[in-house]
């Protein structure tokens, strides 16, 4: 049997990494919205670093999906129109559905103490009006089914769907769009994810879904 090799301390937080979690929160809030050029001389200069970092901090988004290079034009934040969005949630539809089924007898106290925990910070984020941390607890509270429900491919689809959803989420929060009453809806969706019906379950997943893309298309197709 192989034994294991030595490993190096890991490196705190570089330089980099922290100018692309600065503008990756900025791009999932709705700071910096689809379609932007990321202008490396305007950017390097606000965040007092080389453009050479600012690149490899860009070269970071690009690879997990939220920005795009188009060749002689520049580096543009990614676009979600409302096709694309139908087609996310169309996916999403179909695996969460599957996640909650496979999950509803496998929700153990450890289950509802997290749902509940991410619930509560969703909602501790919302009230405090910090518009990137509600996104990003969003996208945490929905995507525990994911992580629970048994099938190890579900994070992973969740993971490669949760940056335009996130970008979904931030335009529906920034919209000129009708808002829906987003703790109460909320509460009512943990309700059922924590009842004994999963049929009631399915049912409020359904509303939950066709609620949201209905928002965010209403601005997205705008």
């Amino acid at each position: 049997m192989s034994s294991i090799p030595r490993f190096e301390p890991l490196p705190t937080l570089t330089r980099r990494d922290q100018v692309a979690e600065t503008l990756r929160r900025a791009i999932l809030s709705g700071r910096i919205a689809p379609g932007t050029q990321l202008v490396e001389s305007r950017l390097a200069g606000d965040l007092a670093v080389s453009r050479g970092l600012l690149r490899e901090a860009i070269r970071e988004l690009i690879e997990s999906g939220l920005a795009t290079n188009r060749p002689y034009a520049g580096t543009f934040v990614t676009e979600v129109n409302a096709e694309v969005l139908r087609d996310v949630y169309e996916m999403r539809r179909v695996m969460e559905t599957q996640a909650y089924r496979r999950v509803w007898p496998l929700r153990d106290a450890g289950f509802r103490s997290e749902l509940q925990a991410r619930f509560d910070h969703m909602i501790a984020a919302v009230r405090s009006d910090d518009l990137s941390e509600e996104i990003r607890a969003e996208a945490h509270f929905h995507g525990l089914v994911y992580e629970r429900c048994g099938n190890h491919l579900m994070p992973a689809f969740w993971q490669q769907m949760t940056q335009k959803i996130q970008l979904g989420f931030g335009i529906c929060q920034i919209a000129h769009a009708p808002k829906v009453d987003f703790e109460a809806n909320h509460r009512r969706f943990l309700e059922c994810a924590l009842g004994d019906s999963l049929d009631q379950m399915l049912a409020e997943l359904e509303i939950h879904l066709d609620r949201g893309l209905a928002t965010i298309q209403f601005e997205a197709g705008g």
